[in-house]
């Protein structure tokens, strides 16, 4: 029996499950956590190209990372997908460039450069500084996370969402944008706005859409924000495109890039739309989905195990002295320690923080140690240069059934963007002989990560491609980033092997943000940091959406575990004082998310 037959039997078992996956109108699927989401979606994929959707039309799955969409690639691999012309899978900057913009932006007097300028990180930065520092606004505690927010909100359509706007942060954003057509470039942002524009606005673009796409996916919809909200909304009111979003309100974590909840509960709430609950959770133990729900705050929700029924979970509430480092060696000395000697893997086990500081702080101990862990988010970013390498490793490793075509063709993409001269002149054979050649010859490095790389990039010339690039500006830094990484960082020593299995920790214990949690999944978890004012941060206990996004974090953060949860603070923090130039030692109370779960399962505190 093949996969797909296999997972198809499995979903059989779960009438919401195969519900959805039978589904042949627009439906919203709410998937609670471990409900199976990303297996009914791909199957749902796999199903509709093979028995719904007639060549040479298509579908859209648009998602919300590259990481999202590289795993989700390799899942529909492994259920057999092949590659079929008209079919997109990416995320929603590279739909509104590949499917919208490149394609019919040409066609009407826009306000955007061709081709594309996308402008830098630093460059971005410089901009916003300049007009802060012009609009007398320094005193504002503005960045420009908060000007982006405001611009993905200032986008008129159908949805009757109202969402409070940042005058200061929408002054900025008006001026911020009409320096961006000044300068001839555009950024991600930009971006996703005028292609939700060309679909609102224009029929011909919509009717081409609808030909080409019967169908669009979407996954996580709950941390796509408003224009993607209102590109849906208009695809699904004014053509015949089927829409089939998956998310979950109770997980939208990302209100600083203006996703909320609301938009997905609008559309699920449409009439015409059909709603199916995925409740079954497949990954913990009631005790566990029972906790989560508390740290929610919401008593109406009725998920229940799938699995591991006759379980209970253990729930430990450890208390300590003063600062954080103590809670880094408790987790160190007695936790990690404990788990092993119970006989749970290191890659079973995590550890939530607050911040990439405490991530990097946690990180040094271990080493120390000799704890192998493995850091979720990296210090630089999966670009797409940065997956393609990653491709490259797994196939000279043999890893995942890598396909050699799928690596040149990025390649082969990325030099016609890059370098217009050799466009013209361009021999694929020769290329694909030469890339065959450079990777077959690198497995002599594959016991030393930056030996590849560095070979890598001196036989393909790829700095030299990179910086003429006007599609990705900011990719000399990344890599650099990289590098850094590769030398002194969390990929030191590493081996090429190592480097494929980006994403998949090896038997390391696994440290990560409360918010770079989302989608992970462990035996184990524990959370630090659990004092009063710390989690949930002060200034927002008094913000009821603030603080109502705090409680959908810490359900995230709850419900990564099967089985054990540990609780960490300290009754005293230090704290310095820019102020006075000195230190001091503050009394803290636990936090109230601690109490809530402490109050029910208290018993074992230590």
């Amino acid at each position: 029996m093949d996969l797909f037959s296999e997972k198809l039997n499995q979903i059989k078992t779960d009438d919401k499950q195969f519900e959805a996956y039978n589904t042949e109108i627009s439906t919203v699927v709410i998937a609670g956590p471990g409900s199976g989401k990303t297996t009914v979606l791909t199957l749902k994929i796999i199903n509709l190209l093979r028995n719904k959707i007639n060549q040479p039309r298509g579908l859209a799955c648009i998602t919300y990372s590259k990481e999202a969409v590289k795993e989700f690639t390799e899942r529909l691999n492994e259920l057999g997908y092949k590659n079929r012309k008209n079919v997109f899978l990416g995320t929603v900057h590279s739909f509104c460039i590949a499917e919208v913009i490149a394609p019919f932006a040409k066609l009407y007097d826009l306000d955007i450069s061709f081709p594309l300028k996308i402008i830098s990180e630093k460059e971005r930065e410089e901009l916003f500084e300049d007009i802060v520092t012009e609009l007398k606004l320094g005193g504002a505690n503005l960045s420009i996370d908060d000007v982006d927010k405001e611009r993905s909100l200032n986008i008129s359509g159908l949805s009757l969402v109202q969402v409070e706007s940042y005058d200061i942060a929408l002054k900025v954003a008006l001026e911020y944008e009409k320096r961006l057509v000044e300068m001839d470039k555009v950024d991600f942002v930009g971006i996703v706005k005028c292609a939700t524009m060309l679909i609102q606005t224009k029929p011909y673009v919509r009717k081409c859409l609808a030909a080409k796409f019967p169908w669009i996916l979407i996954d996580e919809y709950q941390d796509l924000g408003k224009p993607l909200h209102e590109m849906i909304l208009s695809l699904f009111n004014m053509t015949n495109i089927k829409i089939f979003a998956v998310g979950d309100p109770d997980q939208s974590i990302y209100s600083f890039n203006g996703a909320i909840p609301q938009y997905l509960i609008e559309l699920k709430e449409n009439p015409i739309i059909k709603e199916i609950k995925l409740k079954t959770n497949y990954r913990s133990n009631q005790d566990i989905i029972n906790a989560s729900i508390l740290a929610l705050g919401q008593q109406n929700r009725s998920y229940s195990a799938g699995t591991r029924k006759n379980e209970n979970a253990k729930f430990h509430f450890v208390t300590c002295e003063q600062d954080i480092e103590q809670q880094y060696d408790y987790v160190i000395s007695n936790i990690i320690p404990s788990c092993l000697a119970e006989g749970i893997p290191h890659s079973e086990i995590c550890v939530l923080v607050s911040g990439n500081k405490q991530a990097k702080e946690l990180a040094a101990l271990m080493d120390v140690q000799s704890i192998p862990y493995y850091i979720s988010k990296l210090d630089y970013k999966r670009t797409d240069l940065i997956i393609w390498l990653e491709d490259c490793a797994k196939w000279i490793n043999k890893q995942y059934s890598q396909s050699f075509t799928n690596i040149f063709e990025f390649w082969i993409d990325l030099i016609k963007k890059h370098n217009v001269e050799k466009k013209l002149s361009i021999n694929i054979l020769n290329e694909r002989r030469a890339l065959y050649g450079v990777l077959n010859s690198s497995k002599e490095y594959a016991d030393n990560l930056f030996e590849w790389v560095k070979y890598l990039f001196r036989q393909l010339n790829i700095i030299p491609i990179l910086e003429t690039s006007l599609v990705y500006p900011d990719e000399i830094d990344n890599i650099n980033n990289f590098i850094k990484t590769v030398v002194k960082g969390s990929l030191a020593g590493a081996t090429v092997q190592r480097f494929g299995s980006i994403g998949k920790p090896n038997n390391q214990v696994t440290i990560s943000t409360r918010h770079s949690s989302k989608g992970l999944e462990f035996e184990v978890v524990i959370l630090l940091g659990m004092e009063e004012g710390n989690f949930p941060y002060y200034l927002n206990v008094n913000n009821k959406e603030k603080l109502a996004e705090e409680h959908r974090v810490f359900f995230v953060c709850i419900s990564r575990a099967k089985r054990i949860c540990y609780l960490l603070r300290s009754k005293k923090i230090t704290v310095y004082s820019k102020r006075y130039g000195r230190t001091y030692i503050i009394n803290k109370e636990p936090s109230m998310f601690w109490d809530i779960l402490y109050n029910k399962y208290g018993g074992d505190g230590i």
